[in-house]
């Protein structure tokens, strides 16, 4: 526990000195050995939601990508493959060599056997010795730091005992990758999120995670951990806003008036609106928290964490940017200059609303489960 606030304080301390670029950070990071932090089988999501929100306060970006390095370490050594396997690699990422995340497949409403393989962005031909892979990764975060690449594949020649989805561990140091630059965006834009091309890369079957034909549901907690991830950094995001926006209204003078914004009743009404919607993300973000360490520690099998883990991601990422968009009005014209944290703030947390599964989809999951909808032959009907 320890570590956990060193790495919040002393990073926050040098991101807040002077102008960092990301290389500049993620390097800092290493340095203080943060990334081993979910090498620890023991650690509690509380802990580790203090830890990314922590880092998201001072930059979100960083948060974001170093976070998908963290969960897929920590998924790793929960999913009950090789021993061997996963003690070889995380040794091997305890040197520095980092995680890309494994994506969420996007599979939420169809079988396998209604997938359309011109439409699957990786395949996989089985030979003798192990897979050659073609395709594209996209979204690979902190790209120039990867060095291990999770990736859902579809097996064009599976064995009848095997499933068409299979989980394969790709090293970057494989022969037939390439990297496409194609990470062009205004919200996260320092995550280094570029694409990975594959050009028959081979991977040996002893880098083969999943490829039973169950890999999807073996994989499920990857999502929950990826989750968890991206609701630490919008409450850390929501967390800096609020902040600010107190310090700007006990620091501000109203012309004429002799009193500080914070003595208007206007104002009040707006920060007591954004303590309620923090809290109330804080305390959903808990709720989670505590079922998912559950889950992971084998106390609770819970069939409904799915549906939690969706809403706590939906409310979290609605609350951060309402909270940014009240800050923003308090402060007036000033929050959109380019050098005013809130116009940083504003842009990153755009970004909430995008990521896996999209609001349509995640509230038609919920719906689902509630509403006890089964949709094995049909989506609709």
């Amino acid at each position: 526990m320890n570590n956990l606030y060193h790495y919040v304080e002393e990073f926050t301390k040098y991101s807040r000195d002077c102008e960092h670029s990301l290389s500049e950070k993620i390097d800092f990071l290493l340095n203080m050995d943060a990334h081993h932090f979910t090498q620890d089988v023991h650690i509690k999501p509380q802990a580790y939601v203090r830890l990314i929100s922590g880092l998201s306060e001072t930059c979100p970006s960083t948060a974001l990508s170093f976070a998908m390095h963290l969960y897929t370490q920590w998924g790793l050594q929960k999913i009950g493959v090789d021993e061997k396997l996963i003690h070889s690699v995380l040794k091997e990422s305890a040197s520095g060599r980092l995680f890309a995340s494994l994506n969420e497949p996007g599979f939420y409403f169809l079988r396998e056997d209604q997938l359309n393989p011109e439409q699957f962005s990786v395949h996989a031909r089985k030979t003798e010795q192990g897979y050659v892979i073609n395709g594209v990764k996209k979204f690979v975060s902190l790209e120039p730091y990867v060095h291990f690449l999770p990736v859902y594949c579809y097996v064009d020649n599976p064995s009848e005992q095997e499933g068409r989805i299979a989980v394969l561990l790709i090293r970057r140091s494989s022969e037939g990758i390439s990297v496409k630059p194609d990470w062009d965006t205004i919200s996260m834009s320092e995550s280094n999120s570029n694409s990975l091309l594959f050009d028959n890369v081979s991977v040996p079957y002893i880098d083969a995670l999943f490829t039973a034909k169950d890999a999807l549901q073996k994989t499920n907690v990857f999502g929950y951990l990826f989750r968890l991830s991206i609701v630490s950094v919008y409450y850390g995001i929501a967390k800096r806003a609020y902040d600010f926006v107190k310090e700007y209204c006990r620091s501000k003078q109203v012309p004429h008036t002799n009193r500080a914004l914070s003595f208007f009743p206007g104002v009040q009404f707006s920060v007591a609106e954004m303590s309620i919607l923090l809290e109330t993300s804080f305390s959903q973000i808990t709720r989670y928290s505590n079922l998912l360490d559950d889950v992971l520690s084998g106390k609770l099998v819970s069939d409904n964490i799915s549906n939690i883990s969706l809403i706590t991601k939906e409310l979290v990422t609605r609350n951060a940017e309402q909270i940014v968009n009240i800050a923003m009005k308090i402060s007036g014209i000033s929050s959109i200059g380019k050098s005013n944290i809130l116009s940083k703030l504003y842009q990153d947390v755009k970004a909430g609303g995008f990521h896996p599964p999209q609001s349509d989809v995640a509230y038609e999951m919920i719906a689902k489960y509630e509403l006890g909808v089964l949709t094995h032959r049909t989506r609709w009907l």
